[in-house]
């Protein structure tokens, strides 16, 4: 049976938010926090970003708290908070990790610039946007859905394509990476099966499982490539080419519609805006495949139900056409 376990060594946000108060000497009287801006404390050992804050009675911000450099746990903060925790912080007239205002056709520190298509979290689910303006690590965006939000680096906006080395140095591991992981206070080797929110799920010897932040992670080495599939081959025996079974064009009523069309044994799939990239199909009773050639480790698994929609895991989708 799989165990799960969370890494004994995190230290939860309150205790961090003490050790600020308690820990460090008043400094100067912080004015309104600049998002984005890196407060380096007189401790010489902790530093502060906002990364964002809501409006409200009281109003929220995000709070990314860092000690000997080293990122901790996110805290989100009643605004007076914050600004009582700036006031024992120095201001840095010269913002650390934190990019500055991206120029037109000119990079900045997190490798963005003004124009790039990125990807960013929404209560959708992950969509294309358009960078259309940045101050720091927070960017100001235009979504695929039509609106307008300002979405931080790199909690809710990532670039799209492979991770690299700025990703990776802000606590950025892709699935399937090997990793080391603290456990308890030994590190162990893994693998990351899945992400939520900023922490990840590595897989251990012995079928367990544990949770753990990126300070808790160190990378080896990135994803591994499958073994490439045979065109053409059933992913799993029994089954049969889905051409003259399954036909037509699948779709979700969502927002930025979940998309598949069915054609002679192969599915045109469309997800959230992306191009479509096309499938092998795979049928056996009520249970479909579909696999991209070379990586079966990418397989999608579908439900036929009994009114004939699927279910997908991009969730159910019924049929709108014949072709």
């Amino acid at each position: 049976m799989q165990q799960s376990m969370r890494t004994g060594s995190m230290r939860p946000a309150c205790s961090i938010a003490l050790f600020i108060v308690f820990a460090i000497t008043p400094a100067v009287q912080a004015e309104q926090p600049k998002i984005g801006e890196l407060y380096k404390c007189t401790d010489n050992r902790t530093s502060l970003r906002v990364a964002q804050c809501s409006d409200g009675n009281p109003g929220l911000c995000d709070v990314d708290p860092f000690i000997d450099g080293k990122p901790q746990a996110r805290m989100r903060l009643a605004s007076s908070v914050v600004n009582d925790l700036l006031r024992i912080c120095q201001g840095s007239a010269t913002p650390q990790s934190a990019s500055p205002s991206a120029q037109p056709g000119v990079a900045d520190a997190n490798g963005f610039k003004i124009g790039d298509t990125v990807s960013i979290n929404t209560a959708l689910g992950w969509m294309d946007a358009k960078i259309l303006k940045a101050n720091g690590d927070s960017y100001w965006v235009h979504a695929q859905s039509g609106a307008e939000v300002s979405k931080p680096y790199p909690s809710e906006l990532r670039r799209i394509g492979p991770l690299n080395d700025i990703d990776r140095a802000h606590g950025l591991y892709a699935l399937h990476d090997r990793v080391k992981v603290n456990v308890e206070g030994r590190w162990e080797d893994g693998e990351v099966v899945m992400e939520m929110g900023r922490e990840y799920q590595v897989a251990l010897a012995g079928s367990r499982t544990v949770w753990a932040a990126p300070e808790h992670l160190r990378f080896v080495t990135a994803q591994q490539k499958p073994p490439p599939a045979v065109a053409g081959q059933p992913p799993q025996p029994g089954m049969m080419s889905c051409a003259g079974k399954v036909e037509g064009r699948y779709s979700s009523s969502q927002v930025g519609a979940f998309t598949i069309v069915f054609r002679q044994g192969k599915a045109q799939v469309k997800m959230y805006g992306d191009g479509d990239e096309e499938l092998e199909c795979w049928l056996s009773g009520k249970k479909i495949i579909l696999r991209k050639p070379g990586a079966p480790n990418e397989d999608m698994p579908i439900e036929i139900n009994e009114d004939g929609t699927l279910d997908t895991p991009m969730g159910e989708v019924k049929r709108k056409s014949s072709s």
